[in-house]
């Protein structure tokens, strides 16, 4: 029995098993409580017994955001969250903090003051985090397996792009719809404007959608006739009314002149013939202007 035991011993803490001389012998050199009879520790008496090795408050990345302290925003080089406690500090900067270690991002010395929280980061290539918050007309209300399909086709084209994400989370929290927010890596500009970016094109007319087609640009998603996910720099979109075509005409030129003159790129324009239902007054016309911001 004494010879088992000690073979027992051998194998736990990993020795070879070259006869039971050397096991007895190293035995022999171990604490007090190895020469006792060997019980069984499960892993909660283990992970009682281990030394801590976390931060005082530990939070692994998750799919599901339910705090509102965790969701960030992000600056050019930093995160930016808020808490109303030490505590949620705490776990805010150990959630993002193994994110950013996943995605091979070194993060700076956080810190905490006046409720904000700032986590400062930086990318081996220079390139910065953004994010994008889905809109909730996106997909149909209160389903989150349509929500979760959404959020698959719009990281696959991100992905597809070549653009990396380092996180995606559905949010469930009482102040918003339910929705998803990805944060993903791309080039910085001065202007963020003319960043590359997953955005939203939705001002409450219908787009033109041919418009952006000729122009190239990058469509991940057409939710609706009014709402366009798009990835690229800034778009403009802006309408005016008109009685006849000549007011229509004018009212587009002399807006068009007043966004080049504030230094907006033009990229089309469209004319439409409202339908007799949609006419009131006298305005019989829309027309949609196009541009980046």
């Amino acid at each position: 029995m004494k010879n088992a035991n000690s073979l027992l011993l051998a194998s736990l803490v990993g020795l070879p098993l070259v006869g039971l001389s050397v096991v007895q012998a190293q035995a022999a050199e171990l604490p007090s409580f190895a020469a006792t009879d060997f019980k069984y520790m499960g892993i909660k008496a283990l992970r009682e017994s281990a030394p801590p090795q976390a931060p005082a408050v530990k939070a692994e990345p998750q799919d599901r955001i339910t705090k509102g302290h965790l969701l960030v925003q992000c600056g050019n080089d930093k995160l930016l969250g808020f808490a109303d406690t030490e505590e949620q500090y705490k776990e805010t900067v150990s959630f993002w903090g193994a994110i950013l270690g996943a995605a091979g991002i070194e993060m700076g010395q956080p810190s905490f003051k006046d409720k904000t929280i700032y986590i400062p980061y930086k990318t081996k290539d220079g390139s910065v985090i953004r994010d994008f918050l889905a809109d909730p007309k996106q997909f149909k209300p209160k389903d989150e397996a349509d929500l979760r399909a959404n959020k698959d086709v719009i990281e696959g084209q991100l992905g597809k792009a070549g653009y990396k994400i380092i996180a995606s989370h559905v949010l469930d929290l009482e102040y918003l719809l339910p929705t998803y927010k990805t944060y993903y890596l791309t080039k910085p500009n001065e202007a963020r404007e003319h960043e590359a970016q997953v955005r939203i094109l939705n001002r409450g007319e219908d787009i033109d959608f041919d418009v952006f087609e000729k122009e190239g640009t990058n469509i991940l998603q057409k939710p609706n006739t009014w709402m366009m996910v798009y990835l690229g720099p800034e778009l403009g979109f802006v309408t005016r009314i008109g009685k006849d075509r000549a007011d229509i005409e004018k009212k587009i030129k002399d807006r068009v002149d007043y966004l080049v003159g504030v230094g907006k790129k033009m990229i089309d324009t469209r004319i439409h013939e409202l339908k007799p239902e949609d006419q009131w007054e006298d305005y019989k016309f829309l027309g949609n202007i196009y541009f980046y911001q």
